[in-house]
């Protein structure tokens, strides 16, 4: 199959399964923290209530959202305003469908306009798709500068059904980790374009792409180091990025004040709101940096990466392979993976919450994209026999991720409180049962490990 057609494939592969979800009512996109990150859109254009959020308690109740928690992750402020603490930036990647269902709301008067109602649900749920499949297109004419079209398809198959980016496209809809993806593929092709072709606008495209991915996480800020070390691998390669840097001064300063530009709209929401123009907006939450649990982060059966979305460590072990093709890729994203896992590591609530797998380190499937095409591409040029077991090892994985997604989904795989123990009895199954519930982390050995990071 071309990559072309299988791109075309994968959003229809998405949309059938979210209709379904949506259709039958098992799709929430608008729960717990995917309230926060989508409220201000109702809140601007339809409550004209940025301020208080005072349409908050009513729309929970009558949508049943956040355990009918009324004031779900906002903060009261001293002035009589209430701060909604995540982030600005997933909201701005909804905004048009949300208009489209708005408008649609606003003539058809068939459903309730009140930025809740079902049209709402399915613009933000497709919103997600759309983001994927734009990622996805730069993704593909990236990698199709390095690789044929063959492994450049697997490897996007492998990224798209392979991983738990699948499974928050389609079940977990709403979190802000698929659009940060299209960010980080964004920035992976901006960024390679930049030096390749040397056109200055590739420059000032990266300034907004890294003020984007902050408002809208803003840890990921660390993704700077792509473009700032991007093929650097030794002393002339250096020199050759200093004087680029020299010769263009006036280009990033202007650069620097367009990323700052996109960087005002979250801090002009943090001095509306509390006065401050900086403000940690995560009250009673921190990062442990002395502890961090990057092992448990990584292997654990609770939440490990590896674990749940193994094919991510088939692309760790990729490195080895596009160390062989093209060494100069390897400082950029090897110093950018050992300082992004271990901060994502280090958050106090090192398993974030009720998830499937690893849900912060999605975004950076697009740069791991890259090890795993040069890992695919050795495999096709392998003998038979390896390259046999090679695709047939891709296939299981891409498997065993949709049927875990499936029993994520059902509640068979528990959204916090997996054991190895439980993994293995519900290795394979298609219901729940709750004979098995047993082999769960018990309520003693979760309270005192979450009061504990939380002090």
């Amino acid at each position: 199959m071309k990559s072309k057609w299988l791109i075309a494939l994968i959003p229809i592969i998405y949309v059938s399964i979210l209709f379904g979800r949506l259709s039958n009512g098992s799709a929430a996109p608008f729960e717990w923290d995917r309230l926060g990150y989508y409220s201000y859109l109702p809140a601007v254009f339809i409550y004209h209530d940025l301020g208080k959020l005072s349409f908050y308690p009513k729309v929970i109740k009558k949508y049943e959202l956040a355990g009918y928690e009324h004031w779900y992750a906002t903060y009261p402020q001293p002035e009589g305003k209430r701060l909604n603490k995540y982030a600005i930036g997933t909201s701005l990647f909804q905004l048009p469908f949300f208009l489209l269902a708005h408008w649609y709301n606003t003539l058809a008067d068939n459903y309730p306009a009140d930025g809740f109602s079902i049209p709402y649900q399915y613009a933000v749920s497709f919103s997600t798709v759309c983001w994927v499949f734009f990622a996805l297109l730069l993704m593909r004419k990236f990698l199709l500068k390095y690789f044929d079209n063959t492994v450049v398809c697997i490897t996007l198959a492998c990224i798209a059904l392979g991983t738990n980016l699948f499974d928050y496209s389609v079940v977990s809809i709403g979190m802000s980790h698929p659009y940060s993806f299209f960010l980080f593929a964004a920035l992976l092709y901006c960024t390679d374009a930049l030096y390749t072709l040397g056109k200055l606008k590739h420059l000032y495209w990266i300034a907004v792409i890294l003020g984007i991915i902050t408002i809208v996480r803003p840890v990921n800020l660390i993704a700077a180091i792509i473009p700032t070390l991007w093929k650097i691998d030794g002393l002339n390669s250096l020199r050759k990025r200093t004087s680029f840097f020299k010769a263009n001064t006036k280009a990033i300063i202007y650069a620097a004040l367009l990323f700052t530009a996109i960087l005002f709209i979250q801090l002009a929401y943090w001095k509306y709101v509390t006065g401050h123009w900086l403000y940690f907006s995560y009250e009673g939450e921190r990062f442990i940096f002395s502890e961090p649990e990057m092992w448990k982060g990584l292997f654990s059966f609770r939440k490990g990466w590896f674990i749940y979305t193994p094919i991510a460590f088939v692309c760790f072990i990729g490195f080895c392979s596009l160390w062989k093709k093209d060494r100069s890729f390897i400082p950029a994203l090897i110093t950018f993976f050992s300082i992004i896992i271990y901060v994502v590591f280090s958050w106090w609530n090192w398993y974030y919450g009720g998830t499937f797998g690893c849900r912060p380190l999605i975004e950076t499937l697009a740069l791991l994209s890259l090890p795993l095409a040069a890992f695919i591409a050795d495999i096709k040029n392998s003998s038979l026999s390896l390259k046999t077991g090679g695709y047939a090892l891709f296939a299981l994985l891409i498997t065993l991720n949709l049927f875990q997604t499936y029993q994520h989904s059902k509640n068979i795989i528990h959204y916090d409180r997996m054991t190895a123990a439980y993994y293995w009895k519900v290795f394979g199954a298609v219901e729940r049962d709750p004979s098995l519930e047993i082999y769960l982390m018990d309520e003693e050995e979760y309270l005192n490990e979450l009061k504990g990071r939380s002090k």
